[in-house]
């Protein structure tokens, strides 16, 4: 069977989707946060924006907080991406794969929001999850490819 027949990998590309697409919303909201403030990040971006001031690490709250979510995603989300990949060609079940991936994916997508909404206690606790998560999916690779 090929790897597009696999309905885990079908789980797989349903999952990736859905981190891509909250990787590109963290990142568009952070430069229209930017944009919105009058900040720019280059000296060069003054021409599109004469009127803005350039700030390199530091700049608004709001898109602190979104670039801060953002590089967070990043940080993470990587790992899920290689790690179940592989996953999807070692003949794991598709009830085991939608279950880890499903939670990856629901705990990445919330911790998002609550890290730009500033919600604590659950900002922690979607981001432990999420942790968690990716550490059993590394455990059933291993099961899957050494014992399985």
């Amino acid at each position: 069977m090929s790897v597009t027949a696999n309905p885990v990998f079908t789980a797989y590309v349903i999952s990736a989707s859905l981190l891509g697409f909250n990787l590109l919303v963290l990142a568009n909201n952070t430069a229209l946060s930017r944009a919105k403030a009058k900040e720019v990040v280059n000296p060069e971006d003054k021409v599109l924006n004469a009127e803005a001031d350039v700030v390199y690490e530091a700049g608004n709250q709001k898109t602190e907080r979104y670039r801060r979510a953002h590089r967070n995603a990043l940080e993470n989300i990587p790992l899920f991406l290689v790690t179940a990949f592989v996953l999807t060609l070692t003949g794991v079940s598709l009830t085991t794969a939608s279950i880890l991936f499903g939670i990856f994916v629901a705990a990445r997508l919330f911790h998002s929001v609550a890290y730009v909404r500033q919600i604590q206690p659950w900002r922690t606790a979607s981001f432990a999850i999420g942790a968690i998560d990716q550490a059993a999916i590394l455990g059933v690779l291993l099961y899957q490819v050494l014992v399985a």
